[in-house]
């Protein structure tokens, strides 16, 4: 809705009169008496002035020749003539006074206009307020101020001619005469207290003097339908001001006359009916009301909606439409979400996305699945071929085999180590070593699958379904790499339709075993069929560490609370030191908890346990973004950023995962540039660019405001990866704020998402940039 002090409201004489019959009616008696009175005055006073006449007149026939007199006499008569006023019957006043009125009414406002000043001409019953009126509905502002001041010097109407030129003085901008009338105003409100309209005066003074609260009791509490049109437009424009966003939908919908459509839109898209606002705002356009704002609006909205595809859409046909006017309307500002940073809100966001946020729980999955040795075999089939090559006298054939044998055999000791090193969760480690190894062996599958497990755990998906792929293509039967593929392009948005139309058929073509149900049951999860990986739960296999998690998942989401309860339990057992299976015991243990109550058992619950904390420093990204959350839940994250700083200044080597724990720390602590500081130092001189260190990056940066620097992270972000739709999403609402719609548009329509939602990002209309646009219009 529009400023509060934009509205401008005429008051008409007529209307007013229309809710006062019976004073009215005293008033026009009163009138016709009144008319009486000046006739017979009028008519006696000619008499007498006749006799006196004919009186002169015999004496100057007496002194004078007839033909004299016959001229004198008709040169009296002529001045007689002229001295008499046009006189028109009070009756007929007022028909002309209606006949103007429907004229304005209906659009004739010239013709209006012309008979309210042939009424003024022919008869002193029009007033000067009237008039002004007239010339107001004609918008001369300057002449109808004027007017106004003449029917308050002659004491007409005093206190809403004084609201009235109020009024006009806003229209000539003329704030210090504005000032004047409106408290001149209030100084004559006293004289109307017996009048029906007092309480809409008083409404009027009190909102022109900003005095909101004032007028909206006022509104509240008038028994009076006075204007109720304008009086609805007021209560919901100053409930609107306070947020009472629904009182202010309930004034508007009382207007049957003419529905505010886009003024409902917005007040529908302020409490989140985003499907209202949208059909509010295409009846908007559709009546032509307000196009630009209506348009743009519309996208905003659809945006907000997470309909990214058909806000880019229309946010370039509006900017193609309106390219000079656009980025007048409504200046955005982009900003992270508050409720990131609210405990309380953080709890209830954080709570709902253990429960469904694919990224989290695919990411506790790859927690616990195992690494897979070398294949022995394979190194004893190469020595074999070697030496029977040697037998025959093929010696440069025999040096190849034994080659590889002894290149693999270096590969499978450098896998060996490496998997100590990620058992022992130094995973950036681990997964440094895998790489120099898939240089020497690039076609070792299980290599592959090592290499893309460790990036997995690091939250680097685009590698870790890059290598799974490759594993699966070297080896067809290393089904668990095929599964893993098709996770991992599920939460980087890469199609992966056929890939899991091959995997399931090759799987319907196996036995049945323990493993292929493994594999069965993790597709059922990428495909949210939990229904169908029930079955998992009375499965009696070994209590391996990745079929607990999977019980927990499937346990929670068929409402088997107990079965998941019982899992998780089992998994602080296995791991009492490790932060993770404690985090997955109090999502289970906790999940009925009060807001208070669940941040009071786990601040408990964590006090009480003994983490070596290697987890946290070296392991899994999911060990640090879930400790963390529980830290900024229970009001803890300040010493957790101490522990953190302090090892920091205590390691000289592989700091990359602490320092990204501290970044992290530091932002949800709102210690924003400290955090921008330190998301820089990471991917600058410690070479941390993978696309979400990049996107955290510019989370950090937009949070303390360096929104280019921001933008720049966001480039490298999507370039990393080109289905990074947090990325894109961010880095439209940047270029949306530089008023580079064009850009936005690009970055929009790459999300394929109809129901899109960031984490981190939102925009908002930057009303103080509107604000300082309507008083510096040409600034």
């Amino acid at each position: 809705m529009a400023d509060a002090q934009e509205e401008i409201i005429i008051i008409e004489d007529s209307d007013a009169v229309l809710h006062s019959h019976e004073q009215t009616d005293e008033v026009l008696d009163e009138n016709d008496e009144e008319s009486k009175q000046k006739k017979i005055i009028l008519f006696g006073g000619i008499a007498v002035i006749v006799v006196l006449l004919i009186t002169v007149t015999a004496l100057l026939l007496i002194k004078k020749s007839s033909t004299k007199k016959v001229d004198n006499f008709s040169l009296l008569e002529n001045k007689l003539k002229e001295a008499k006023a046009p006189v028109i019957e009070q009756s007929k006043l007022e028909n002309m006074i209606a006949k103007a009125n429907y004229l304005y009414a209906t659009g004739a406002k010239e013709k209006a206009l012309t008979l309210y000043e042939n009424i003024a001409y022919y008869s002193q019953a029009i007033s000067q307020y009237n008039l002004g009126v007239a010339q107001m509905k004609n918008k001369q502002y300057a002449l109808a101020l004027k007017t106004f001041q003449n029917a308050i010097l002659n004491d007409e109407k005093r206190c809403v001619s004084a609201i009235n030129a109020a009024v006009c003085s806003l229209h000539v901008k003329d704030q210090s005469s504005f000032k004047y009338y409106i408290d001149l105003a209030y100084a004559y409100l006293p004289y109307e207290i017996n009048s029906p309209l007092y309480s809409y005066y008083y409404t009027l003074i009190s909102y022109y003097n900003k005095n909101y609260l004032g007028a909206l009791n006022a509104l509240k509490n008038t028994d009076h339908p006075a204007y109720p049109v304008i009086q609805n437009h007021l209560s919901a424009k100053i409930n609107a001001l306070y947020n009472n966003n629904y009182d202010a939908i309930d004034a508007l919908e009382k207007i049957n006359e003419e529905v505010d459509d886009f003024s409902l839109a917005l007040l529908y898209a302020r409490i989140g009916d985003f499907n209202l606002a949208i059909d509010h705002l295409n009846t908007a356009i559709t009546k032509n009301n307000q196009p630009l704002r209506a348009k743009l609006a519309r996208s905003y909205i659809n945006l907000k909606a997470g309909h990214t595809k058909k806000a880019a859409s229309q946010l370039k046909k509006v900017t193609d439409e309106y390219p000079q006017k656009i980025y007048k309307i409504y200046p955005v500002s982009v900003k992270l979400k508050d409720a990131l940073f609210d405990p309380q809100k953080a709890q209830t966001l954080y709570r709902k996305k253990i429960q469904n946020s694919k990224f989290l729980n695919f990411q506790k999955i790859f927690y616990f699945s195992p690494y897979k040795i070398f294949n022995a075999n394979q190194t004893i089939s190469y020595i074999r071929k070697g030496n029977a090559n040697i037998y025959i006298d093929n010696i440069q054939s025999a040096q190849q085999y034994l080659k590889k044998s002894y290149s693999a055999s270096n590969v499978d000791i450098g896998i060996t180590k490496a998997i100590k090193k990620a058992l022992s969760l130094k995973i950036r480690e681990a997964n440094q070593d895998l790489q120099q190894l898939v240089k020497i062996q690039p076609k070792h599958s299980i290599l592959h699958y090592n290499l893309a497990l460790t990036y997995a755990q690091m939250g680097d998906m685009l590698q870790a379904n890059k290598h799974f792929l490759r594993s699966y293509h070297l080896d067809a039967k290393n089904y668990l790499s095929g599964v893993y593929a098709v996770m991992t392009s599920k939460l980087i948005n890469k199609d992966y339709t056929k890939l899991e139309s091959i995997l399931k058929d090759s799987l319907s073509g196996e036995n049945s075993s323990e493993e292929i149900d493994l594999y069965n049951t993790l597709l059922h999860i990428n495909d949210n069929d939990y229904l169908s990986a029930i079955e998992w739960l009375d499965k009696d296999y070994k209590q391996r560490p990745l079929y607990l998690m999977l019980k927990v998942l499937i346990g929670m989401k068929t409402k088997n609370l107990d079965r998941a309860k019982s899992a998780a339990s089992k998994l602080t057992v296995m791991f009492p030191h490790d932060i993770l299976p404690h985090m997955i015991y109090i999502d289970t243990h906790f999940t009925g908890y009060t807001i208070p109550k669940y941040a009071e058992e786990v601040l408990k619950y964590l006090n009480t346990q003994q983490f070596t904390y290697t987890d946290l420093y070296y392991g899994p990204f999911i060990t640090r973004y879930t400790y963390i959350q529980e830290h900024l839940i229970t009001g803890r994250l300040y010493y957790l950023q101490e522990q953190l700083k302090y090892v920091l200044q205590t390691k000289d080597t592989d700091i990359q995962d602490i320092e990204s724990a501290l970044a992290l720390t530091l932002l949800y602590n709102k210690n924003f540039e400290e955090a921008y500081t330190h998301y820089n130092h990471l991917i600058d001189e410690l070479k941390v660019q993978d696309a979400y260190t990049l996107y955290l990056g510019a989370v950090a940066s937009t949070a303390a405001k360096h929104h280019a620097n921001a933008i720049a992270l966001l480039e490298l972000s999507k370039m990393k990866n080109e289905n990074f739709y947090e990325a894109r999403y961010a880095l439209a609402l940047l270029y949306m704020e530089i008023k580079n719609n064009e850009g936005a548009a690009i970055q929009l329509q790459k999300i394929d998402d109809d129901s899109f939602e960031s984490e981190y990002f939102e925009f908002n209309i930057d009303t103080d940039k509107l604000l300082f646009m309507k008083e510096h219009p040409n600034g």
